[in-house]
This record gives C-alpha cells, structure tokens and sequence, in this order.
C-alpha cells in the first residue's frame, strides 16, 4: 500500500512539472499577411471581445486607423490632417491582425529608478522574465515626459504588397508630458505576427482624457512618474 502511494506521489509530480505553460494572450491574423500579402479585412470583431479585464491592439481593417481595447471598450484613432487626429469610443471594430486578452491577471511590477526609452522599456522587460517565454501583457500607467505615435491611414482601393506600401498615408504625431495608458504585448516568438521583424514589442497609447491614441515609435518616461503592470 505504502509503495503504490509513493508511486502515485510521483506521477502526479511528474504530471505537474510537466503541464504545460497556457498564455491568456491570443492571436488573431498575422501583420506578415497585411505588409507582404496586402490581406487588409477584418480577422475579429471586438465587440467578441467583453469584460474589464479585456485588452487588445492592432490596426483598423484596411489600415484606417488603430484600435486600443482597453479595460473592455473599444477606442479607435482616425487621422483628421497632419496635426490632429480624432479618438472614438465605439461599440465595435474590426482588425487585419490582433493580439488580445480577455482574462488578463494584471500584477504590478517594479523598475529600476531610470528613465526609459522604448527600446530600454523592452529590454526592462526582457531581463524581468527571462525565464518566461510565452507572451506578455503590458499595461503602464501614469505621464510620459514623451511620446511619438502614428495612426495608420491607407488611402482608399491602395494595393498592399510591402510595408512601404501599407504605410502610405501613416501620419506620426508628437506630445509632451501627456498622461494615460500604454497598452503593449512582449514576446520573442511573435516577430511578423504581432511586432515588427526588430523588436520583442508593439504598444498602443490611449490618453488619460481619451484625446489621443496611436501606436508607439518612441517614447520616454521615468519610472517614478508610472505605475507599470504585467499579465501572462
């Protein structure tokens, strides 16, 4: 009796040193399809997608904008001329590409006292969890001394078959210490699907008065001025 219940200690051991590692990040589409293959149609809906502790990105269909999930709502930017853009709060959007949670386990995390640009704030989160290697959530709250966004904007019946090409009519804007929310996804097996072929990272920010929002190109905030959040 005592030797079967050793054995049986040991299996279930076995059992769940083994189980494997489940993400609560999901991936719909690919940004390889919308960049080389021009497939610029909706892959999701968001309004598929409900409950506060729901977060996504990703651009428009037909790259005609970007989308923040954000806490459950959908917020959508539409550029308006070279120096305005217009934020929306709407019931629903579609995506070419998209990476979400909607069961996110937000824990809040600790930086080193620095200041950070993006490539510094991937690198924080490289070195944090080495060990992990299944996708990140990232959400950062509080002011950013500085902030570079665009929002796509593809001219209407354009034929995509380069990134070049798909960012045509991509309008960047610039800000200054500007509070809010930087939503971002990290992994290192996701180059083409969710980040460009050079970065771990893509990030979208939504402005505290909900005025602004775009995807990140560069930033830079002190990690006193922040309240920084990690969900696997």
């Amino acid at each position: 009796m005592f030797k079967n219940s050793v054995c049986f200690f040991f299996v279930l051991l076995f059992i769940s040193c083994n189980k494997p590692i489940t993400s609560s990040i999901k991936v719909v589409g690919q940004m390889s399809d919308v960049m080389w293959k021009g497939d610029l149609t909706g892959k999701i809906v968001t309004d598929s997608l409900e409950g506060a502790k729901a977060y996504g990105i990703g651009p428009v269909s037909f790259l005609k904008g970007e989308i923040v999930l954000f806490e459950g709502q959908t917020f959508v930017s539409k550029v308006i001329d070279s120096l305005s853009h217009q934020v929306s709060n709407v019931p629903s959007a579609k995506a070419p590409f998209f990476v979400y949670s909607t069961d996110s386990d937000l824990e809040v995390i600790e930086f080193k006292p620095n200041n950070y640009s993006l490539k510094e704030l991937e690198q924080q989160i490289d070195s944090m969890y080495g060990h992990y290697d299944q996708p990140l959530l990232l959400r950062i709250d509080g002011e950013f001394d500085a902030l570079q966004l665009h929002t796509v904007n593809l001219p209407q019946g354009t034929k995509v078959s380069s990134p070049e090409q798909a960012h045509q009519g991509l309008t960047q804007y610039n800000f200054n210490s500007i509070s809010g929310s930087l939503i971002g996804f990290f992994s290192r097996h996701h180059k083409a699907v969710f980040t460009h072929h050079d970065s771990f990272l893509h990030a979208h920010f939504i402005s505290q008065d909900r005025e602004v929002l775009g995807h990140i190109d560069a930033l830079n905030f002190h990690s006193s001025k922040v309240n920084p959040q990690i969900s696997k």
